[in-house]
């Protein structure tokens, strides 16, 4: 553990070398790819889980990882069973699911039950993510690809219909088929409830609004301020979750008040994936419940929300109006446009897994490459101090929290050395970089070694 603090601490010292850490308390799940499907397999396998760690990687323009920040104690493998919206209306079955693991009780209930729909958070592929509320059927899907041809669908959706058309030929019941006992050791929670949704022909609904409408809310909804407070919350909960089990300050805390990744990438969505689990239990069609799978940060906000919707008679949540909002991203910020970008990638690599962050990157990629001038110059300031361990370290505003993760016993003043950084931190009334905290920054970092080897007079 003291190894892993060092390097989270240490790696950043270099200016041009941005923190990287991956932390993450998870469960002894394990994740193995068989040769058979090992090639497609491999692309749902970044989500699998792993020990603590911590390294360091060089700067880039898109900047990669920095922390994954999973508490995998949320995860609700049994599902919670939600009060109908109205008399006559299917059951709803919630379950929360760790993207990094492969979990298959989700799964499972889905193949037991046969659900005529399932609702998830996560889209199987780029079509699916399309837009809220796209639907895809298995006989449709399979007859295109596998019997009409069609060579331009994605390899995920080809695999997974590959996986369900096998899973289609095993005896019942599915969820104890060899088959489906192979598969579960390969594949994170998500295939394998797609794959449980096409086996029993359910509905397979994508609840949530597309990526790209997320980030691009997150950049430009808060506002500078906002992000960096953001920012320093999420820096201060990584350093939590850093220490040890047990002590005193690694007791995460409750998300501060108008936290704009709570705002933006939980609240909001909690909203939305409620509002298509309502309409898909309002849907006329086959008899059947309904089973929604989404990552165990929304199953609380989720279940809240549809509770309202409940004590209102089926209605309830965001108004029409509202969730119409909710799901258009707004026009990208003027003020501060290099600021916000930088310091949004860096809160994403402080939270999200690496594919998050790719796909964040690319949503943004527009936006980057539209920079010129004095945003230029921001931007890329911005980035180097916000990827720096000193930065990090400036955001803990706890005493006692930086006092643990500096190893300081209530007397340390390094909180004051920090104060180049804390003094550009938009939150206190900074522009997010300045000349002068680059160059302390760079200079900070450096050990003078002359000291070790005399000066060449009397020091030999």
């Amino acid at each position: 553990m003291a190894s892993a603090m060092a390097a989270f601490t240490a790696s950043g010292l270099a200016a041009a070398v941005p923190l990287q850490s991956r932390a993450r308390r998870c469960r002894n799940a394990t994740a193995v790819c068989s040769s058979s499907a090992s090639a497609t397999a491999a692309s749902f396998s970044a989500r699998r889980p792993c020990r603590r760690a911590a390294a360091a990687t060089a700067a880039a323009r898109s900047p990669s990882v920095t922390f994954v920040d999973v508490v995998d104690e949320a995860v609700d493998d049994a599902g919670a069973a939600q009060k109908p919206f109205q008399a006559g209306m299917p059951d709803v079955t919630v379950f929360g699911v760790s993207h990094l693991t492969n979990s298959f009780e989700a799964a499972e209930h889905i193949l037991r039950t046969k659900p005529r729909s399932v609702v998830v958070e996560t889209a199987l592929c780029k079509e699916h993510a399309a837009e809220r509320g796209t639907a895809f059927n298995f006989a449709q899907i399979f007859a295109a690809i596998h019997v009409g041809g069609q060579t331009d669908a994605d390899e995920s959706l080809k695999f997974i219909t590959r996986v369900a058309h096998q899973l289609r030929l095993e005896a019942h019941p599915l969820e104890t088929s060899p088959f489906w006992e192979n598969m579960k050791t390969q594949l994170p929670a998500e295939p394998l409830v797609y794959a449980a949704a096409f086996a029993v022909d359910a509905r397979l609904v994508f609840g949530d609004r597309p990526k790209e409408t997320t980030y691009r809310r997150l950049v430009s909804c808060p506002t500078l301020a906002e992000l960096d407070q953001t920012f320093g919350n999420q820096s201060a909960r990584n350093y939590r979750l850093l220490l040890p089990d047990g002590h005193p300050e690694a007791v995460l805390r409750p998300p501060a008040p108008g936290d704009a990744f709570e705002t933006v990438c939980i609240a909001e969505r909690d909203d939305i994936l409620a509002h298509t689990i309502r309409e898909e239990a309002a849907r006329d069609g086959a008899p059947g419940a309904v089973v929604a799978v989404m990552g165990a940060d929304h199953v609380a906000g989720v279940e809240r929300k549809l509770s309202e919707m409940v004590a209102s008679g089926g209605d309830g949540g965001a108004g029409e109006a509202e969730l119409a909002a909710l799901l258009q991203a707004p026009e990208t910020a003027a003020d501060d446009l290099g600021v916000r970008l930088a310091i949004t990638q860096r809160l994403l690599g402080l939270r999200c897994t690496e594919s998050l962050v790719a796909d964040a990157n690319a949503a943004l990629d527009a936006d980057l490459s539209a920079l010129v001038g004095d945003d230029i110059i921001a931007f890329n300031a911005t980035s180097e101090i916000y990827g720096s361990a000193r930065m990090l370290l400036a955001c803990v505003e706890d005493s006692a929290l930086l006092d643990a993760v500096i190893g300081g016993v209530h007397r340390s003043d390094f909180g004051e050395v920090l104060a180049p950084m804390r003094d550009v931190r938009p939150s206190r009334g900074g522009r997010g970089w300045s000349q002068d905290a680059l160059a302390w920054l760079r200079t900070a970092a450096g050990v003078d070694l002359s000291v070790l080897q005399g000066d060449g007079a009397g020091g030999k």
